[in-house]
């Protein structure tokens, strides 16, 4: 069996080769690398956040039997030049660099790896709602160009402790399940708004179920942990910002879709929110003179939530574990297009 593994500077192709070969030790790999992060990602009308070009992928996935990918793009075209394809993997939760619909039509399984990098953002978004609130960047950055900032400690600049939070999670998946978790753990008491989970399983978990628009007005964070969808694309803008409290931080490290950034930035222009905590904008990458750069009550980090080491091995034994059962057993095990077997 003939597997094209494609990296790039987070997942590294050598990183594929080795967890593949303890399940597939007879196979032959060929590597191959794209640009991501070095480069930001890109967006055509058939995929979304890709890294490098189909193009440079046609020669090496000819012979394949197997296509595994974590940003690199899988087109119909590439799918079509692969003859002898019959699986594709993606190292991500959410393949969208991957033509499903195209693998679908082509009776070619594609199987992904959810939650890879849960633990990550999970600890980032706490990490990064401290150090909001904490001034710990912006103190950093202020002494580092030989400014003392003895006025962070006046009373109406210095942060709240967690344990007299009240945190609004809105997406209760296992990401925002999570983050709650730690919150609570902190003597925050957490509200979550999810309308796809049962209230009753929130509040097993010692959370209070609550409207959006009731966590929003309670909330002193905000934290968002949905996916970007028709249904939540821009869905916090400006008359939701209008409904926070003048104290409350908002933090997101989901996608940057789900925000209306110029509303945002009016909300913290005008001091309706006291702060904001973002690792995702729209567009990406965040243009250097954008408005937000200029605010002092903002945290910009370069959509980094998700990465650790962890993340980039586990997304790699995910579709390991997959791909095998699946050539083995016949198991479709976080197939993404089961329907084509049905």
């Amino acid at each position: 069996m003939k597997f094209l593994v494609v990296g790039d500077g987070f997942v590294k192709s050598f990183l594929f080769v080795d967890v593949f070969r303890k399940y597939f030790p007879d196979a032959e790999f060929v590597e191959h690398e794209v640009p991501w992060p070095n480069e930001p990602f890109y967006d055509t009308d058939e995929v979304k956040e890709c890294s490098g070009t189909p193009d440079e992928l046609m020669p090496l996935v000819k012979d394949a039997d197997v296509l595994v990918v974590d940003t690199a793009p899988v087109t119909k075209a590439l799918l079509k030049a692969a003859s002898k394809l019959k699986a594709v993997a993606c190292t991500r939760g959410g393949p969208v660099n991957v033509n499903i619909k195209a693998c679908t039509s082509m009776k070619i399984p594609l199987f992904n790896s959810p939650g890879r990098n849960e633990s990550a953002v999970v600890e980032f978004t706490v990490g990064a709602t401290l150090t909001l609130m904490k001034n710990m960047a912006l103190g950093h950055y202020e002494l580092k160009r030989g400014i003392w900032r003895g006025d962070l400690y006046l009373y109406d600049k210095v942060g709240p402790e967690l344990s007299d939070l009240t945190v609004g999670i809105v997406g209760y998946g296992k990401v925002g399940r999570n983050v709650a978790k730690m919150f609570s753990l902190f003597g925050c008491q957490v509200l979550v708004y999810d309308p796809y989970v049962t209230p009753s399983i929130i509040e097993e978990e010692g959370h209070k179920s609550t409207s959006f628009e009731e966590l929003l007005k309670t909330a002193d964070v905000v934290s968002l942990h949905v996916r970007l969808s028709p249904e939540t694309e821009k869905m916090m803008d400006e008359s939701k910002f209008n409904l926070m409290k003048s104290t409350s931080y908002f933090v997101n490290t989901a996608r940057g879709g789900i925000v209306d950034y110029d509303a945002l930035y009016e909300a913290l222009a005008k001091g309706k929110i006291k702060g904001a905590a973002l690792d995702v904008f729209d567009p990406e990458p965040l243009p250097p003179d954008h408005p937000l750069t200029k605010l002092d009550n903002v945290l910009l980090t370069p959509h980094i939530a998700g990465a650790s080491q962890k993340s980039a091995i586990r997304g790699i034994e995910t579709v390991a574990e997959s791909l095998y059962v699946y050539f083995d057993k016949g198991e479709l095990k976080n197939c993404v297009n089961k329907e084509i077997f049905s």
